[in-house]
């Protein structure tokens, strides 16, 4: 199976807690997200794709990759396990961002640790950071 058939296959399997479409790259979104998936078991992105899961693309895909990921690596703290990539869906680009559970329990992003509850990114409760810490 090629990778554009994977990427449909996630397409269709919808938003959950290890998967969020984002149609548009916001920075300081995709911090959150990643550092939740840093604090839990992973997860990935698919930028370029809107809510109703048509495949937009991304302009300049490339440039936007390099940006993102620096970003990522000086935004959260401490070092992560992510990959970022540029994919072809047909004639349109897209990012893929790829987090593993990171093993430096808590991970921290924007001086706030981000949790993740079903397909929600929130702020950690105090109960959850403890539970990280340990």
């Amino acid at each position: 199976m090629n990778n554009e058939q994977l990427i449909k296959n996630l397409l269709k399997q919808g938003e959950s807690g290890q998967l969020e479409f984002k149609e548009v790259v916001r920075k300081d979104s995709i911090g959150k997200i990643v550092c939740s998936f840093l604090n839990n078991t992973g997860g990935q992105i698919i930028i370029g794709v809107a809510d109703d899961k048509t495949i937009v693309g991304v302009k300049n895909a490339d440039k936007i990759k390099y940006e993102l990921e620096i970003f990522l690596n000086n935004e959260i703290v401490p070092t992560t396990p992510i990959m970022v990539s540029v994919e072809n869906i047909g004639k349109k680009e897209i990012i893929i961002v790829k987090v593993w559970a990171g093993s430096k329990k808590p991970y921290i992003f924007n001086s706030n640790i981000y949790y993740r509850r079903g397909n929600e990114t929130q702020k950690a409760t105090s109960n959850e950071i403890s539970e990280l810490i340990h």
